[in-house]
């Protein structure tokens, strides 16, 4: 590996109208220099529909199953690969977040979850793969009048139906809080998904969203159970870990990535957030 080898980033400009629309069964045929075994990131969203069979995936190191009747996204930056499958029927349905609408994408990013992923029973999974069968029929006439306003709106219209279902179970554990505390624990995790590599105090996110840092940080905790520097720190952490494991950057090249101009207090909070100095994790997790 280079020294200055980064993750693999695979990205979306060779793909029209911002979209990836495949059947399990085309996805080696139509791209085989794709090779979803090998670790890599997205510029994009990644969705799985996978109606039978099994997948066993990793992202951000943490392991996860699909079982048959499952949706499944990952958000554009995560590092993630297939570990295992067997995939006998379903869909891969990546798409441009330049593509949907402010309101969809602010559901998506506003998730207090680190992926998306819900059980589907069988009815609702043969209705979602019917909707993208119809996106497929669209997406294979890239030359037809409309063809791209089109399978926008119906792709907007899918995400809309999938996202209610993986968001029914996070809904169901916050019912007991105020709405307007959900609001607030998702909107600063939207602003913190997009700003922490430049943004590290808690005061400066309140300040984005208008109330009082007290305010926030009391409102998260009571949400979520942890204050809001914790989420600052974990957000950091989780991409130090993706280049000390995926690249060759050096300790302080990777601080400087994230907005640490001093390198020797990254590794110091490295260390009190993961329990290993940087250089230690890296060499335990790859050997």
């Amino acid at each position: 590996m280079n020294p200055k080898d980064k993750i693999p980033v695979h990205r979306m400009d060779d793909w029209h109208y911002g979209i990836y629309l495949k059947s399990f069964g085309m996805v080696s045929s139509a791209r085989p220099d794709y090779d979803l075994s090998k670790a890599h990131r997205h510029d994009f969203y990644y969705g799985v529909l996978l109606e039978k069979g099994m997948m066993a995936l990793e992202v951000d190191f943490q392991p996860f199953h699909l079982g048959e009747h499952t949706i499944f996204f990952t958000y554009s930056g995560q590092v993630h690969r297939i570990v295992s499958a067997r995939l006998e029927q379903g869909w891969f349905f990546p798409f441009d977040p330049a593509i949907i609408d402010q309101q969809l994408k602010n559901i998506l990013d506003q998730s207090l979850s680190e992926v998306m992923i819900a059980t589907l029973d069988q009815n609702k999974s043969a209705k979602f793969s019917t909707s993208l069968q119809e996106l497929k029929a669209v997406y294979d006439e890239p030359g037809q009048r409309f063809s791209q306003p089109v399978l926008h709106a119906l792709l907007t219209a899918f995400l809309y139906q999938t996202t209610g279902a993986c968001f029914s179970l996070e809904r169901n554990t916050l019912t007991s809080y105020p709405l307007r505390s959900i609001e607030i624990t998702k909107n600063f995790r939207q602003i913190l998904r997009q700003n922490f590599r430049s943004i590290k105090r808690p005061s400066a996110y309140a300040a984005r969203m208008h109330i009082s840092t007290s305010h926030l940080n009391d409102t998260v905790r009571s949400v979520t159970g942890f204050p809001v520097t914790y989420f600052i720190q974990q957000e950091a952490m989780r991409e130090a870990q993706r280049l000390l494991y995926y690249s060759a950057l050096s300790v302080k090249e990777i601080a400087l990535s994230l907005g640490f101009d001093d390198a020797q207090y990254f590794s110091r909070l490295f260390t009190k957030v993961v329990g290993l100095s940087p250089l230690k994790w890296r060499t335990q997790n790859r050997n």
